[in-house]
């Protein structure tokens, strides 16, 4: 890692090597060239031997790169314990794609492996700096809602894998690894966390298409005294519609269509979080404590609550 002093952050530089170019590693490349402070000086997909950064031949030759402080983790889920882990022995930092695991054991032996080896490490969970989402934590944690009573998710598909994942229906059509409680409950499970603590399982129903992934999802979460309830299903009309209610004794707000906030009679224009994350990412590198991402041990939560719904 650099060596600049933590307090001098302003001059301190990182170069990112990218595992996976797919829809999220692509994204994230655009990202990163808008930040000043970032480069991308190695990147490795087996399915992309061209790119828009410099393409190595091997997921080694990328996390041994001497210019590559930090490895950000955007392949199919089943990888990621044994690139994390890779990783965080070669004393890289690491920024990994959500889901963490596809099982509660891989989730919790990603948290050990950064444990012992003692790197800077987050998941990419949007939700961490997505403004509507903050605000939201906000409303909850001052109490402007009054005491908090429940929580209605509502999601929509038309289809899965989505239109736009195409490329990836390889993993994410199949049980394994893919399926919309892994790749979009996630995210709520998440933000679930954060405004209101630990959760449990308190019932759950699944319905499972010819492919194995799930295709309906009617279940109960308990928050501590607050129940979430969860109606997710393969048949909308739309290719993503989502809605995620909070419901207080003196007031209500809900997060809409990934980043629009609706409270007090209106709703707000969504912003995108990727580079209020890509400055998070910034800042864990710095040492900064307070940078927000997803904890690994959060992920794993996340993980833990998930793979729990879909044994149902």
């Amino acid at each position: 890692m650099p060596t600049t002093p933590a307090n001098d952050s302003a001059a301190r530089y990182f170069g990112v090597g990218i595992l996976g170019l797919g829809v999220m590693g692509l994204r994230m490349v655009n990202e990163l060239k808008q930040h000043p402070h970032f480069s991308i000086p190695a990147a490795f997909d087996p399915a992309a031997p061209a790119g828009p950064v410099p393409m190595l031949d091997s997921v080694e030759a990328v996390i041994h790169h001497p210019e590559v402080d930090c490895l950000y983790i955007a392949s199919p889920p089943n990888s990621h314990l044994a690139l994390l882990t890779q990783a965080a022995q070669a004393r890289k930092a690491v920024f990994c794609e959500k889901p963490l695991a596809a099982s509660i054991d891989e989730a919790q032996a990603c948290v050990a492996a950064i444990e012992a080896a003692g790197v800077p490490a987050a998941v990419n969970f949007p939700f961490a700096s997505a403004a509507a989402c903050l605000r939201l934590q906000e409303l909850v944690h001052s109490g402007a809602l009054g005491v908090v009573q429940e929580a209605r998710l509502t999601l929509r598909f038309a289809t899965w894998p989505r239109s736009w994942q195409t490329a990836a229906s390889a993993w994410l059509a199949r049980p394994s690894q893919g399926g919309f409680a892994r790749e979009v409950l996630s995210h709520f499970m998440f933000l679930s966390l954060r405004l209101l603590g630990p959760g449990t399982i308190r019932r759950a129903t699944l319905e499972r298409g010819p492919a194995g992934t799930e295709t309906g999802l009617q279940a109960v979460l308990d928050f501590g005294p607050v129940a979430l309830t969860i109606d997710a299903a393969v048949a909308g009309e739309v290719d993503d519609h989502n809605r995620y209610e909070v419901r207080g004794s003196r007031d209500r707000a809900a997060l809409v269509d990934w980043g629009r906030l609706e409270h007090g009679g209106a709703t707000t224009e969504r912003v995108l979080a990727l580079p209020g994350q890509v400055q998070r990412l910034y800042q864990l590198l710095c040492g900064e404590p307070n940078h927000g991402l997803a904890t690994v041990g959060e992920a794993a939560e996340v993980a833990t609550l998930i793979e729990g719904l879909l044994s149902m």
